[in-house]
């Protein structure tokens, strides 16, 4: 497993340019259209919600994963049961999504590999605890989309499941009578 760690200053950047963009917004709206910006009146900007978190390029980390997830399909469903929010899939096959602190982003470099994860977060949070969650909700909805084809196939083949045994790993042990 590997690991790779960026600073983002033009996270920073970002954040600081927004504040003063709609600083500026906001003093138009108010005040007219003046060209001329008071360095002063910024420092003094109220934001707009009462939770701001400064991020700082100190205690933001991006951390990069290999993971087992083939299936686009049960990513998906694994991220809604996790709870993630705003699950979006772009042009290029990338799905994103958001968690608490984390920000995820899977990725297929090749369609016949698995996904690989880039999480963000503060680096307070843990981001392989994270993807241990994430890879064990996976790994039951795999196992779930493999048992229904299995009874599917025996459906469509006339044969019955004669015992179905759930062990304490949470392996299934089918009986089929093939008679």
């Amino acid at each position: 497993m590997s690991c790779t760690v960026f600073a983002l200053p033009y996270a920073l950047a970002w954040i600081i340019g927004s504040v003063v963009v709609g600083a500026i917004q906001s003093r138009d709206e108010v005040g007219g259209l003046d060209t001329d910006i008071d360095l002063k009146s910024l420092n003094n900007i109220q934001a707009p919600c009462e939770d701001v978190t400064v991020i700082t390029d100190k205690h933001f980390i991006e951390k990069s994963f290999e993971t087992a997830f083939m299936d686009k399909d049960i990513l998906v469903k694994t991220l809604e049961e996790h709870g993630v929010s705003g699950i979006l899939e772009d042009e290029f096959g990338r799905i994103t999504g958001k968690v608490d602190n984390y920000a995820l982003l899977f990725e297929k470099m090749e369609a016949d590999k698995p996904y690989f994860l880039r999480i963000s977060c503060q680096n307070t949070d843990n981001a392989e605890e994270k993807l241990g969650d994430l890879s064990s909700e996976y790994a039951l909805n795999v196992q779930e989309e493999a048992y229904l084809n299995i009874v599917d196939k025996l459906k469509e083949n006339n044969m019955q499941i004669e015992d179905e045994e759930v062990m304490d790993d949470n392996t299934i042990v089918l009986t089929v009578n093939l008679d």
